[in-house]
């Protein structure tokens, strides 16, 4: 049996989309809190001050934390490397093809022989056919 994989190009874009907001989010924590941490001694806590304490406004009236971002790229990475993952998907192609015979009609066809009984597709009868030589 022969091992096929098949990707979904629609997975792919989603996947890159995510990454792209994850990366936008990302860099917008690291850029307003660089300040805090370059000037600081302990680099890890002036960044988890600043993830608490900074405050971002998008929209006039409406503001944001800094860690809403970070979570907000950890999540679309996270969902990012899901939807890549499930978009791509692998099954067996059966690896020969055999002639088989009808013992009723007694006519050839050629398939995989991979069940015990299949539909002869000349006298459409469910039959167990005889495998003979190519």
């Amino acid at each position: 049996m022969k091992r096929t994989l098949r990707r979904y190009r629609i997975g792919y874009i989603l996947s890159a989309i995510l990454c792209l907001i994850g990366l936008i989010s990302l860099s917008i924590v690291i850029l307003k809190s660089w300040p805090q941490m370059g000037s600081s001694s302990d680099f890890f806590s002036a960044f988890w001050v600043s993830l608490w304490e900074e405050n971002l406004s998008l929209i006039p009236g409406l503001e944001f934390r800094l860690a809403y971002f970070l979570i907000l790229s950890v999540a679309t990475f996270v969902s990012a490397v899901a939807v890549f993952m499930f978009s791509r998907q692998s099954f067996l192609l059966p690896g020969k093809a055999f002639r088989l015979q009808c013992p009723f009609c007694k006519k050839f066809w050629r398939a995989s022989y991979d069940r015990g009984q299949v539909l002869c597709p000349h006298c459409h009868h469910l039959v167990h056919p005889r495998m003979t030589e190519q």
